[in-house]
């Protein structure tokens, strides 16, 4: 491939968890993002926001773009489970206007509880007259999926609340990756890979 520029981008990231028991007060695990959260930013946006106990979350993106590109990234999540939030309510929240009249790679994690695991991975690989190629890793394990609080424990089963507001996210453009968590022990994730070539515009 004479006369072509070969770029590779590679990112990784491995990340483990492990729980360790807290005593908690009877109280309410609230994640919220207001209508002023980076309405109308541009560019990347990664946040992530978390109220609770051993939450777990990881926002990853390559942009890789020349004549010929090759690109990779991998996500890996391990986590310990703990004990889990006890009788606690847990809210996680994304009120009037957040994230409105954005554009760009936007990637958005936010939790209330115990022991959850959010994800979000994303490769953009641009090339000119020659090729590209993209390659994509998304792991998540943990110790159990069993929920922390079951009916027959001394205190109520916690009770998980999320809520998007219609309102958030209005009018934005380019990749939106989204996760809300309420409550114990899940996993979410997010996956977006785009390939380009020729010289088109992506």
């Amino acid at each position: 491939m004479a006369g072509h520029r070969v770029i590779a981008i590679t990112a990784a990231s491995v990340l483990i968890g492990v729980g360790v028991a807290q005593a908690q007060d009877p109280a309410h695990d609230l994640a919220v993002l207001n209508g002023t959260t980076f309405s109308s930013g541009q560019g990347r946006l990664a946040v992530n926001a978390a109220a609770g106990l051993n939450n777990q979350q990881a926002n990853v993106a390559v942009v890789a773009q020349g004549g010929t590109t090759v690109g990779a990234v991998a996500l890996i999540q391990f986590l310990e489970d703990s004990d889990g939030s006890g009788d606690r309510r847990m809210s996680a929240l994304i009120t009037d206007g957040a994230f409105a009249n954005s554009s760009g790679l936007i990637a958005v994690n936010v939790a209330a509880g115990a022991d959850n695991q959010q994800g979000n991975l994303a490769l953009l690989s641009v090339s000119g007259i020659g090729g590209a190629i993209a390659d994509t890793i998304l792991s998540q394990t943990r110790a159990t999926r069993d929920p922390a609080t079951t009916a027959t424990d001394t205190f109520e089963v916690a009770a998980g609340h999320t809520e998007r507001s219609p309102d958030a996210f209005e009018n934005s453009a380019g990749v939106v990756q989204l996760s809300i968590i309420g409550g114990e022990r899940n996993s979410s994730s997010n996956l977006f890979a785009l390939t380009v070539q020729g010289g088109a515009n992506p």
